[in-house]
């Protein structure tokens, strides 16, 4: 009957040990594969990376003034604007008490009166 017994704890010993070398066979697994995925996410993270940087560099080429120039030259035909038709405003909106809309206003009224006397 001790016999029994011992074996019986020796056999509850052997499974306790198989099942204790088990998980710690399945942690070791679980934290290879994890690394594996860590790994994995950080060559996505550097290719996203790169490509934001690649689509930054685009961004900033599409949009320079040069470029724009370009673009509206050639595909919107638009051309640059004659000298006569800029504008100097004056840097302080002080200086210049005619500025904004109230000449334009007065502009378009000298217009429209100047072509009521040609009439």
């Amino acid at each position: 009957m001790i016999e029994k017994k011992n074996q019986a704890r020796r056999a509850l010993k052997v499974a306790a040990a198989l099942l204790f070398v088990t998980a710690m066979v399945w942690q070791h697994i679980q934290a290879i594969r994890l690394g594996y995925q860590l790994d994995k996410s950080r060559q996505h993270l550097l290719t996203l990376r790169c490509s934001y940087g690649m689509l930054q560099g685009d961004i900033e080429t599409l949009l320079s003034p040069a470029n724009l120039s370009l673009q509206a030259r050639s595909r919107l035909g638009m051309s640059l604007g004659s000298l006569d038709s800029l504008r100097v405003l004056a840097k302080d909106p002080a200086e210049n008490p005619c500025s904004g809309i109230f000449q334009r206003l007065l502009s378009r009224a000298r217009r429209t009166w100047n072509a009521s006397l040609d009439v």
